[in-house]
């Protein structure tokens, strides 16, 4: 009977020996989930709170039935196998949290910009590979900010001589008829080209291409992005990898000045072709889409700036792709087609628009945001789609339901697809003010217009090219606007 009675207490003292080793680990893991909560920074303070009231309640609970030495054996195992499923959880936020944190400081306060540069010779050249060029000249255009790395890129790809030139368009447009030539141009300009020489692809060839990532200095803007008011560009690009070169084309370019004491958003779609002073040039003026190949993101926004007489902070450079992925990982967008007929996107023929609600996912809403053929107004009409994708993808992100279901796919949607100068702590504390109460925002909608005319540019001043020229009063309205929507209410 003794003998029986010192086994079962043998087999008692194991479980709590287990028990208590479940409940070190349980305790292990709640400090390091509280810590990830913690560093994350993004729980408003009363749901921080909330949570590590909980987690001390369970502990405590766990704890003192562990350690009260009469805990019947049966309760033992129940709690220990809850104990196992709850640590289950914790492991699983864990890895959420830290997955959240990666991404933010890899995307996020934007520390490094990114050149590409093409190779490119006549298409009925004779060079087919890098090994062809080797030990010849070639040229290229002087204005680099990166030359000593550019150079060194160069040679390490191939072993040849550099010549340096002043003006790049010229550059493009010998290669053309020249089948010796030689050239390196960044990828900004190759695209430029295209968008307004529809054979250029076909006259060249691009042999192979060179990526420079260099380190960018980030300013501090001193602002607190859940007090003061703040402007914001929006710069869509359409690059043909998967890199966000500083200098390309911008086909997307809006402007949202955002108010969070009032809950306002405004959005100015400006047309890409707006027929603009380039900042720091004389002379002719340019596309606002050319402003990006010739100074990057930093010259489109002080460009902007001169435009509409304001201050812009921050921006946000997104490639298209990003608008295909998010909208996926959000479970796609209802768009009203506003027109009483139905069409087929330019870009993209299998996505087709009824007049009303149409229900699509990522690839049909770009295509829409991107359509201008199907309408008599054009690229007016363009904008219009725009800002109706970005504002359902507003309300849809910050809907308490999209982010407990979708926050995964939300975070590999944009992961890699987008640059910006906003910090980690700039968008923790949007997320965290707008967890704290999620109440809607109000979007409003007020865009600058303009007259189609045939121009020289300053990118190309021997070319006529498409550009709107503004209409004086669209511009000083948008003026009005933006600053009646960042006026600080009296408190």
């Amino acid at each position: 009977m003794q003998k029986n009675n010192r086994k079962k207490k043998k087999k008692n003292l194991k479980y709590v020996v287990i028990s208590k080793y479940i409940w070190g680990l349980s305790i292990i893991l709640m400090l390091i989930l509280g810590y990830f909560i913690f560093d994350a920074n993004i729980l408003p303070f009363k749901y921080f709170i909330t949570v590590l009231i909980v987690l001390i309640v369970l502990a405590g609970i766990h704890g003192f039935l562990v350690f009260k030495k009469n805990t019947r054996k049966v309760t033992l195992i129940i709690i220990d196998i809850l104990a196992v499923l709850f640590m289950v959880v914790l492991g699983y936020a864990i890895y959420q949290l830290n997955d959240t944190l990666s991404f933010l400081r890899t995307n996020l306060g934007a520390h490094f910009e990114t050149n590409v540069y093409n190779i490119v010779v006549n298409a009925n050249s004779s060079y087919q590979s890098l090994n062809d060029i080797k030990d010849h000249t070639i040229k290229t255009v002087s204005d680099l900010e990166d030359k000593n790395e550019y150079e060194n890129a160069i040679k390490r790809k191939v072993n040849v001589d550099i010549e340096y030139v002043d003006d790049v368009v010229t550059l493009m447009d010998e290669v053309v008829n020249d089948n010796e030539l030689i050239i390196i141009v960044n990828s900004g300009n190759y695209d430029a080209k295209l968008s307004i020489d529809d054979e250029y692809e076909q006259k060249v060839k691009v042999l192979d291409s060179i990526t420079i990532t260099t380190e960018k200095r980030i300013t501090d803007t001193g602002i607190d992005v859940t007090n003061d008011p703040f402007v914001l560009y929006l710069s869509g690009i359409d690059t043909r990898s998967n890199y966000l070169p500083s200098r390309s084309l911008s086909d997307v370019n809006i402007i949202l000045a955002i108010n969070p004491k009032t809950r306002n958003i405004l959005m100015i779609h400006i047309p890409r072709d707006y027929y603009v002073q380039v900042h720091g040039t004389v002379g002719l003026k340019d596309k606002l889409t050319h402003s990006g190949t010739i100074g990057g993101i930093e010259l489109s926004m002080a460009t902007i700036e001169d435009l509409l007489e304001i201050k812009i902070p921050y921006y946000l450079r997104v490639n298209f792709n990003a608008v295909v992925n998010l909208v996926d990982a959000i479970g796609g967008l209802n768009i009203n087609s506003d027109v009483n007929y139905d069409f087929s996107c330019w870009t993209n023929r299998s996505c087709v628009f009824h007049p009303g609600l149409n229900s699509v996912g990522g690839t049909c809403a770009l295509a829409f945001a991107r359509e201008r053929h199907a309408y008599d107004s054009g690229d007016r009409h363009r904008g219009e789609n725009q800002e109706q994708v970005i504002s359902l993808i507003i309300d849809k992100v910050t809907s308490s339901s999209t982010i407990i279901n979708n926050y995964n796919n939300i975070l590999s949607a944009l992961d890699g697809t987008f640059e910006t100068n906003l910090t980690s702590d700039d968008i923790t504390s949007l997320v965290k003010f707008q967890l704290n109460d999620m109440k809607s925002w109000n979007i409003i909608t007020n865009n600058v217009d303009g007259s189609g005319n045939m121009l020289p540019t300053y990118s190309y001043p021997n070319q006529k090219l498409y550009v709107m020229e503004p209409k004086a009063e669209t511009i000083t309205e948008a003026i009005n606007k933006l600053n009646e929507v960042l006026e600080t209410p009296d408190e």
